[in-house]
């Protein structure tokens, strides 16, 4: 089908939907693709085009979501990526339907919702979905997560709620701040691998995680911080050069990329690993929760939790450049 035709198809879906409007309080946004756009100042049927960069924050902040892409796994069911995690919401028990995946929406569900408001990543998306509802394209890969947090309150009037959990995380960032007396001595490298071991990233940026390490005024080793990219694949010769006092990798949420499949997968991806790395032989490699670099306040305190479990209060075998 054309691409004309699937607007006329929706528009003819919408007007058939149409229901009396009510007078509703308006604002104009300049979005994250320059656009000026007139939306409801307090939007009551939203839909969101990402699980877990959009739904997620969204939903901490108290937005009414009717809709939400998401993720399908092999037995082709519905699921939200870390949005369970954090919050113990899915589509078996949200409130809101699931309206395809992120790169492949079903534009006649969300139609069938009436959104009056809808928030996508993806700026070839708009034109489908503006003649389904006023549309917005924040993409908070583009904002460290309070700043992305605050993006999406303003444009959804939802600002009371991000100051209240912005000075509650505040609040709980003083308290655990004590228990490492001296961060910036301390080196913590963040990684990511697969169970299938074919490589290994490592990053400067990483949603909540990164985030919560700099709050805390723990150090990033200086191959992460000297890096253009917010991460970089690394190869098995310069694998060290990623080493630290601490090294953090991620897993999954099923029984095929949990940590035990994905330490399996370094062996693959370089056998022995273990005994070079200073963070692995010293037992201070750390495997945290993918929904730890969630987008979200929720994921900010877990990692200030995690970070605190780990490091502080401790003996562990520093790290010497060189070793």
């Amino acid at each position: 089908m054309s691409s004309i035709s699937k607007l006329i198809g929706v528009a003819a879906i919408v007007a058939a939907l149409a229901v009396p409007a009510f007078a509703q309080e308006t604002m104009t946004v300049t979005d994250d693709a320059g656009r000026e756009v007139v939306v409801p100042a307090h939007p009551q049927r939203v839909v969101s085009q990402n699980d877990n960069r959009l739904t997620l924050p969204l939903l901490e902040l108290g937005v009414p979501l009717v809709g939400s892409a998401g993720r399908v796994n092999a037995e082709g069911n519905p699921y939200l990526r870390a949005v369970p995690d954090l919050l113990g919401i899915d589509f078996d028990t949200a409130d809101f339907q699931f309206v395809g995946t992120y790169n492949a929406l079903d534009y006649e569900a969300i139609a069938a919702l009436e959104p009056d408001l809808i928030v996508t990543m993806i700026e070839d998306q708009v034109e489908q979905l503006s003649v389904i509802a006023p549309t917005l394209v924040i993409d908070p890969n583009q904002y460290p997560v309070k700043e992305g947090m605050r993006r999406l309150a303003e444009v959804t009037g939802t600002t009371d709620a991000y100051d209240a959990l912005a000075t509650a995380y505040e609040r709980k960032l003083e308290t655990v701040s004590h228990f490492i007396p001296e961060p910036g001595e301390i080196t913590v490298s963040v990684t990511f691998s697969f169970p299938a071991g074919e490589d290994v990233y490592v990053y400067n940026d990483l949603g909540a995680l990164t985030v919560a390490l700099d709050d805390l005024g723990l150090q990033l080793p200086a191959v992460a911080r000297e890096m253009d990219a917010r991460s970089m694949a690394i190869s098995p010769e310069v694998w060290t050069g990623i080493d630290g006092d601490f090294v953090i990798n991620f897993y999954g949420t099923t029984p095929e990329d949990g940590p035990a499949q994905v330490r399996a997968g370094l062996d693959h991806y370089l056998e022995g690993w273990c005994d070079f790395l200073h963070a692995c032989r010293e037992g201070q490699y750390l495997f945290f929760p993918y929904s730890s670099f969630g987008y979200s306040f929720g994921a900010l305190g877990l990692n200030l939790d995690l970070l605190t479990t780990h490091i502080a209060g401790r003996d562990f075998v520093p790290f010497e450049e060189g070793e």
